[in-house]
């Protein structure tokens, strides 16, 4: 248990260096075990918060689909982005960048304090807070996501986060060119001409 409090604080502290040791030591079973509590804690205040609202009778099939959601996106998502850091030069193993992305979620439990927070918060700019509090979050696991490229394939910074937003360029690309052709069997239809 010391162990991984120790990796805990250096992927918070020094996670240049902690995504580098997670990497080289393939760390798959504490991964799981981090990328767990940090995707149940922040479910499990959702829960709490929304089961006395209008969702409250969906709540747990939302938890579980969140759960089963996230996994599956971290297995799938470790997969794809090994693929494109060995067609860009990296060289590193699959299992490395999956368990350091595992550990990359972890930040995801300080949205637990930092909604409790928002909750005592006036309710004029409660919304705010909570918005920024997630963003923020959600650029820390970003930062942390490319942390875990550089060390688990020995690549730079930019070539990282190239890696990191190939997917989503390519998902933009596909939408646009599926507008563009749907927008132009449109505008052929008899009635436009």
């Amino acid at each position: 248990m010391g162990y991984l409090l120790e990796i805990l604080y250096d992927v918070l502290f020094h996670p240049a260096t902690a995504m580098n040791q997670i990497a080289a030591r393939q760390l798959v079973g504490k991964s799981l075990v981090v990328f767990i509590v940090s995707i149940l804690l922040p479910s499990w205040a959702m829960w709490f918060g929304l089961k006395s609202t209008s969702l409250g009778y969906a709540i747990n099939g939302i938890i579980v689909m969140h759960m089963l959601g996230s996994l599956l996106l971290w297995f799938s998502g470790a997969a794809l982005l090994h693929l494109i850091a060995e067609f860009l030069g990296g060289r590193g193993s699959a299992m490395g960048l999956f368990a350091a992305l595992g550990f990359a979620q972890f930040p995801r439990i300080f949205m637990v304090p930092l909604w409790v927070i928002a909750a005592l918060l006036p309710e004029g700019i409660r919304p705010f807070v909570m918005g920024i509090s997630v963003l923020a979050i959600l650029f820390w696991v970003l930062a942390l996501h490319v942390s875990a490229l550089k060390g688990a394939y020995g690549i730079g910074g930019i070539k990282a986060t190239l890696v990191l937003i190939m997917p989503f360029l390519a998902a933009a690309l596909l939408v646009v060119a599926v507008v563009t052709f749907v927008s132009v069997q449109f505008m052929q239809w008899p009635q436009w001409s």
